[in-house]
């Protein structure tokens, strides 16, 4: 005996999930298309559960509080940042954009002046990007870029993250030889959101000039960034020892 097949006309989610696998493989194979690949990885960040997720990171203690006194939009430029004490946030973040030949995700000009709380937070946490990467000493790899969407993905369950997640730890079936160093950047940035629960609160921009080590101090993460997979990172890029 057979059931009779039930045909179901196919819902937009499902379209959307569909094209989100494709964003997910095309990336895992081909990660130096990242950009040209990744363009549907933003189809769970319009979901309901999304905007829940950002309701309830907004309704914070912390982030309410920056809210209320949002550090300066106006970050200073590379210049100002190159002539900062050798160590400070600022230098270690110059530093690190001129030796790997990159850019802000966010440049200053795309900046607006005038925001909304939500448009204040998805800018400034894709800004942070940069920063957080400084901090936590990690590479542009996808072992680097695994350990921090990892540290979002656990930190904050966003579906956004989660599916970018999927993607990084999709590619050792594509690459073997990597599948290692990134399930261990995986469990390093895992352990990093265990410790802090999030990096968006921190009033970097009023510490450009403070050393990256008494950030780390502050950050309570000094003994954990010894367990790091990526520890030659800070001497190679900042000439810093850990």
């Amino acid at each position: 005996m057979t059931s009779k097949q039930q045909h179901y006309a196919r819902s937009a989610f499902s379209d959307g999930a569909t094209k989100l696998g494709i964003s997910i493989l095309q990336t895992a194979k081909q990660p130096d298309k990242a950009l040209k690949h990744g363009r549907y990885f933003g189809i769970p960040g319009s979901t309901k559960l999304a905007k829940e997720i950002l309701e309830r990171a907004l309704a914070t203690p912390k982030i309410q509080a920056l809210l209320a006194n949002r550090p300066s939009p106006q970050w200073p430029d590379l210049e100002q940042m190159a002539a900062m004490p050798k160590g400070s946030l600022g230098w270690c973040v110059h530093r690190r954009l001129e030796k790997l030949g990159i850019s802000f995700l966010v440049e200053q000009s795309q900046v607006k002046e005038s925001q909304t709380d939500e448009e204040y937070v998805v800018t400034r946490g894709a800004r942070l990007h940069e920063i957080h990467h400084t901090i936590l000493g990690l590479p542009i790899t996808v072992a680097g870029e695994a350990a921090a969407t990892a540290f979002y993905a656990s930190t904050g369950s966003s579906p956004y993250h989660i599916g970018v997640l999927s993607s990084w730890m999709l590619r050792g079936a594509y690459e073997p030889s990597e599948r290692r160093l990134i399930w261990d950047a995986i469990g390093f940035g895992i352990a990093v959101g265990q410790k802090v629960p999030e990096l968006f609160s921190p009033r970097w921009e009023d510490g450009w000039e403070k050393s990256i080590i008494d950030w780390q101090d502050e950050l309570g993460i000094t003994e954990l960034l010894k367990s790091s997979p990526f520890q030659d990172e800070f001497a190679n890029i900042y000439g810093l020892t850990l």
